[in-house]
């Protein structure tokens, strides 16, 4: 299911992939492939298994994943990234 409404989530990550996405940056792996998962933590009110729905919406979303410049200025303002990480991440897009 396509939707033309186009939602920016992308500060409802988890802080922790971004301040790990700077040190990578300073460490200088920008470059390097690195996997973060999207999962759950167990199957809810003890079932044996789980089915996953909605995945073409969440590919859609990752394929369109950006930080808009008021991302940008709200982790500016957490005075913890560099800005060099902070212009990757206004550059950044998935390929």
């Amino acid at each position: 299911m396509k939707t033309d409404q186009k939602l920016n989530m992308t500060m409802l990550c988890d802080f922790y992939e971004l301040t790990m996405g700077n040190g990578y940056l300073k460490a200088g792996f920008q470059d390097r492939i690195t996997y973060f998962d999207v999962y759950f933590r167990s199957v809810p009110d003890g079932g044996g298994y789980a089915i996953a729905a909605g995945l073409d919406q969440l590919i859609d979303y990752i394929e369109d994943l950006h930080f808009d410049q008021q991302d940008i200025d709200y982790l500016r303002g957490r005075g913890i990234f560099c800005e060099e990480f902070l212009d990757y991440l206004a550059d950044f897009h998935f390929s």
